[in-house]
């Protein structure tokens, strides 16, 4: 309900809906040629749908991406979005997608060459979403235009993460991780063409998007350097369990996917998963995903010893073997209720949904971990999110629940997103190759998952949505910088703000490098806002009954006005001691999770 409503506003104020939109050039890619359209609101070249991989499909499929096929007997015209990947969903009678489905979208600045490049991956879960719901053309105007995106789709579920033995002897792992390399591979052959510098690109992305970041980051062991990206920009990585790709899990959901299809009695599986048509492949994709537990996936991305040959807390917290140089990374102060059952109401209940997520724990690694996690007998029952700084912290109470709910939601956050952010600051402080590690939290309420990334496609000025043209082009202006100069602290001209907002933290003389354990410092700008007017909306989440309050501008001046307020603190002992619980979950992968 959040996401839609974000989203719906995004697009409402993108700017790029037009009636009868003016051409854009004609760029000539050598195998295609396409016609964008020019949007004046921007001053920006819009291309939508452009091919950068041939249709994985017949016996294409679950094997590495290829170069498409020539075709040159006409202009395609580049206005409306791509066909989506198909989804997650629930059993249909059509597919929810097509898996013809490689393609990117182009939004360039207009009459502009040699501009650094964000190449942007949609999140899902691994197993939904397309590139038509994050356009950066507020965020590239918001930046006076001095970088291009790129928006890039993948093959999601069973099409794009099916793993066992079986696949890696015939076909490829990983196929979905396969695809965004190779939308990267295009990008450095082809977006001078648009006016784009394919030495100076960032890749960026959120949820699912930032976790496709991070194993990018990670390929090949980290010894890629800058050749495919100089820049990082994970947002709340999703880091779900990641299995050896004949693990247990992996097996049991292959078994499960065969069955659904109904290849079990054929001679060569696979070569009857290639043949079967797309409606039964995708409603055995969802039939075996919804069938994986609540806030858990079937199909994701699995330790392949060649791609991906580390799982993120070894090769990232420990290590520091990663590509690019540089790393701006985030997550949301409410990352987990999403994916957690919100029926946790005792210690047992707790210990349960740990082993839902981790089975192989022991009870020695479950007594450290209650340890750190532990509910007191004496904690608050009030719904408010933590300051981050004092008590009670997030570990206890929230926005979204408190008490054991609210010990569970806390951990999943942080074991499958916040800290994974942790970890790549981490690679990027200490990688022999880097230039360093900037993070932040987006604070604002309700700060559900991924929710700081719909501020960077909103128009600055809208109204409505709980943060002010300050904070929002601010925020905007983070990134852009990143981007841009390869370095998100905002100059002396960019702090300057009306009234009481204050973002001044984030300028270059406050908000510095993240160290990590090198030098014990943990630099964190915290993003937030002050005043406004409490708005508090019922809702049943997951059968619980919540109020989840936001805040927005009051009309009649009846309460104070919004402002920014940024700070940066110490990212260890925010939250009493996320540093320190990161630390455990890291020690722990190193065996507990096989």
């Amino acid at each position: 309900m959040w996401v839609n409503f974000w989203i719906a506003a995004a697009l409402v104020s993108s700017g790029l809906a037009q009636d009868v939109p003016a051409p854009a050039p004609v760029v000539d890619l050598g195998y295609e040629r396409y016609e964008g359209f020019y949007d004046s609101a921007s001053n920006q070249n819009i291309y939508r749908g452009i091919r950068y991989a041939a249709p994985p499909t017949g016996k294409r499929r679950w094997q590495l991406p290829e170069a498409p096929a020539e075709n040159r007997s006409q202009v395609i015209t580049a206005v409306n979005y791509p066909p989506q990947c198909p989804q997650v969903d629930v059993p249909l009678d059509v597919p929810s997608g097509d898996e013809d489905c490689l393609f990117l979208n182009v939004e360039a600045p207009a009459s502009r060459t040699g501009l650094p490049v964000m190449v942007w991956i949609h999140g899902g879960g691994y197993g939904a979403g397309n590139n038509s719901l994050f356009p950066f053309s507020e965020m590239i105007k918001t930046n006076g235009n001095s970088f291009i995106a790129v928006e890039i789709q993948y093959r999601l579920g069973a099409f794009g993460f099916l793993s066992s033995a079986d696949v890696a002897e015939k076909g490829v792992l990983n196929a979905g991780i396969h695809d965004m390399r190779f939308a990267l591979q295009w990008v450095q052959k082809y977006i001078h063409l648009f006016g784009g510098d394919p030495t100076e690109v960032t890749i960026a992305g959120s949820s699912a998007g930032g976790g496709g970041a991070m194993l990018l980051a990670m390929a090949n062991g980290g010894t890629e350097v800058d050749s495919l990206f100089k820049g990082v920009i994970p947002a709340s990585p999703y880091l779900p369990t990641q299995w050896d790709f004949d693990g247990e899990w992996p097996a049991k959901y292959y078994r499960a996917f065969v069955e659904e299809v109904g290849c079990t009695s054929s001679e060569s599986v696979f070569d009857c998963l290639v043949s079967a048509d797309t409606l039964t492949l995708q409603n055995a994709n969802t039939l075996v995903t919804t069938s994986a537990g609540y806030g858990l996936r079937a199909f994701i991305p699995v330790t392949d010893g060649s791609l991906i040959q580390e799982r993120p807390s070894q090769q990232l917290h420990f290590q520091g073997n990663v590509n690019g140089i540089r790393l701006l990374t985030g997550s949301c102060g409410n990352e987990g209720p999403a994916f957690v059952p919100q029926n946790i109401t005792s210690e047992a209940a707790f210990r349960s949904s740990i082993l839902r997520i981790y089975p192989n724990l022991s009870d020695q690694n479950i007594t450290s971990i209650l340890n750190l996690y532990a509910v007191p007998s004496n904690s608050s029952g009030v719904y408010a999110d933590s300051s981050g700084l004092t008590p009670p912290f997030s570990t206890t109470n929230s926005n979204w629940a408190v008490g054991w709910q609210q010990a569970a939601n806390n951990l999943y956050a942080e074991t499958t997103i916040v800290c994974p952010s942790y970890w790549l600051a981490d690679a990027y402080a200490k990688g022999d190759n880097c230039d360093g590690s900037w993070k932040y939290q987006f604070s604002v309420p309700p700060s559900f998952h991924s929710a700081d990334t719909y501020a960077l496609i909103t128009d600055p000025t809208v109204q409505g949505t709980g943060m002010n043209e300050v904070f929002r082009t601010a925020f905007q202006k983070i990134w852009g910088n990143f981007i841009v100069n390869g370095d998100p602290t905002l100059s002396t001209s960019q702090i300057a703000a009306p009234g009481g907002d204050d973002v001044s933290a984030a300028g270059t003389d406050n908000w510095s490098q993240w160290g990590g354990e090198a030098i014990g410092y943990y630099a964190m700008l915290n993003l937030n806002m002050t005043g406004g007017m409490p708005i508090t909306q019922p809702m049943t989440f997951d059968g619980a009954e919540i109020e989840l309050t936001s805040y927005v501008e009051s009309t009649d001046g009846s309460s104070p006005p919004l402002e920014a307020i940024f700070k940066v603190v110490d990212a260890w002992s925010w939250e009493g001691g996320r540093g320190k619980r990161c630390h455990l979950w890291a020690e722990l992968g190193k065996w507990a999770m096989e």
